[in-house]
């Protein structure tokens, strides 16, 4: 039987997953034939049918062992920030959310992959090398401390048929920022005026928790030309007069929107049981009849995924 080590595993596993990167914490045992490996709970259930097939895979390729763990999104962040302040940790986990990967390589708590990047690197992306290329504040230099998956985008859902029943046709959907945003509002007006209650012309997320709030800071910030609030090099421009503008730009359309009721109130909770139940749009947010998506009841007219 040959001897499972964490390297092994990723070299077995790159490319096959659903998403996110995976990364190796501190004091995982290498010299073990069963490997531990954390990995988020999907949201449709073939996702995890997928993991579990490739794990299967795996294991019948290799005679070698994997403990998969599938554990809820939220509760498995939970779970990681005790094993990595405690270091009883997995061999191979997901870096959910996305950011721990810096930060724990900042922290020397992650295991350094660059031997595997590197006979590989053609194959990926610039953006997804730099989102693994971390400083590790002990040896003062970068290196790759985690190996690509995926590499998500954030597109816009349009509900075509209230587009259309507001006296619109997608023809009419402006092609510039502010002015696609805003079509939307008029489109709610036009529908509210028909009688129609509950809808609403943009799901935007205005929370301040998650990771859904920072795709959509970012998604706005970089429309708004402040992508170079952190350089290639690693430097961080928020003296940068263009930067500053774009963030105060992204910190306000969002909120005004919300304000001005134009994005959907918030439900006190989100329940999956709701999602089965509704015939409305989907979104990374939830569930309104509108034009975008939030996590309420009623349709969004476009969705932000």
């Amino acid at each position: 039987m040959a001897r499972l080590t964490r390297r092994s595993v990723i070299r077995g596993s790159i490319g096959l997953v659903a998403a996110g990167t995976l990364a190796r914490p501190y004091l995982a045992n290498a010299q073990a034939k069963t490997a531990e490996v954390w990995w988020p709970q999907g949201f449709v259930p073939e996702e995890d049918t997928a993991i579990k097939k490739i794990a299967a895979d795996y294991e019948k390729a290799s005679s070698n062992k994997i403990d998969l763990s599938i554990t809820p999104f939220a509760p498995q962040r939970q779970k990681i920030v005790a094993a990595m302040q405690t270091g009883v940790v997995p061999d191979v986990m997901v870096n959910n959310p996305a950011e721990i990967i810096a930060l724990h390589a900042w922290e020397d708590k992650l295991v350094e992959v660059t031997d595997i990047i590197e006979p590989q690197k053609s194959l990926f992306t610039e953006s997804a090398l730099l989102n693994t290329f971390c400083y590790n504040n002990k040896t003062k230099k970068r290196a790759y401390y985690g190996v690509p998956l995926t590499q998500d985008v954030l597109p816009n859902h349009i509900w075509r048929p209230l587009v259309e029943k507001a006296g619109f046709n997608m023809e009419d959907v402006p092609k510039t920022w502010d002015a696609f945003y805003d079509f939307f509002k008029e489109v709610q007006k036009k529908l509210k005026a028909q009688g129609m209650r509950n809808v609403y012309g943009m799901g935007l997320n205005v929370t301040t928790n998650g990771v859904d709030p920072n795709n959509v800071f970012n998604y706005f910030l970089i429309a708004y030309g402040g992508q170079d609030i952190v350089t290639k090099d690693g430097k961080l421009h928020v003296d940068d007069p263009k930067v500053k503008e774009a963030v105060v730009k992204a910190l306000s359309y969002p909120p005004t929107a919300y304000k001005e009721g134009f994005v959907p109130p918030p439900r006190s909770r989100y329940c999956r049981k709701a999602r089965k139940r509704t015939t409305t749009t989907s979104s990374r947010w939830g569930w309104r009849r509108a034009m975008t998506g939030s996590r309420c009841r009623a349709k969004p007219m476009f969705s932000r995924f």
